[in-house]
């Protein structure tokens, strides 16, 4: 068995979707001036690897606290989408899984340590196809899975279905595949969203 990390790490100056709160992490009691280590950290909770609930573009949606675990937690597929812009539903064909992670050239982004603004989203067709396909989770390595300018669009219809959003991924080092997928975001009660350490287990 093989366990893969693809959670970013969350550190001052990471790149941060424009309006979003950046980390700020401060340590207010150090070593050896200080019988122990502690920091202070104030961040939004879309950073890095973040779970989105309905709650977050929905009116009344349900919160992160209540996202059902088995959105969390389960068989999963990575499908590389190497070369395209936007994700449509063309390159869904034939897809079967209740939980689909995109890669795409994304994954590279991270490698800059700056934002962009350029990255691969999912377009209409392809929310469309997922929520007709009553997949329960759909994930991106990047900072949102809707588009710069009109992401909104692509979140109300996911989200409006009850399908839970991961953005944030890094499949820099994954192969392409099926997978278990663990993901934990932090339980924020009345959450709009909540940082996440995910990962994919390899039998």
């Amino acid at each position: 068995m093989k366990i893969f990390d693809v959670s970013v790490d969350i550190y001052n100056g990471m790149p941060a979707f424009p309006g979003d709160p950046p980390p700020e992490i401060k340590r207010v009691l150090r070593m050896p001036q200080d019988s122990f280590n502690v920091s202070l950290m104030c961040t939004g909770t879309h950073v890095g690897t973040h779970v989105d609930p309905p709650i977050h573009f929905v009116e009344g949606g349900y919160t992160v606290d209540k996202i059902p675990l088995d959105h969390l937690y389960g068989r999963a597929v990575v499908l590389e989408v190497p070369d395209a812009d936007a994700v449509s539903e063309k390159d869904l064909k034939g897809v079967k899984a209740d939980i689909i992670l995109f890669k795409t050239k994304n994954s590279a982004l991270w490698n800059s340590g700056e934002f962009h603004k350029d990255y691969v989203y999912l377009d209409e067709s392809a929310a469309r196809w997922l929520v007709d396909h009553k997949v329960k989770t759909v994930g991106i390595d990047y900072l949102s899975i809707g588009s710069f300018k009109s992401g909104e669009a692509v979140h109300k219809l996911l989200l409006g279905a009850g399908i839970t959003v991961i953005e944030g991924l890094d499949f820099r080092k994954i192969e392409p595949g099926r997978y278990t997928l663990a993901c934990l975001p932090l339980k924020i009660r009345d959450g709009d969203g909540a940082p996440a350490r995910a990962f994919l287990i390899q039998e």
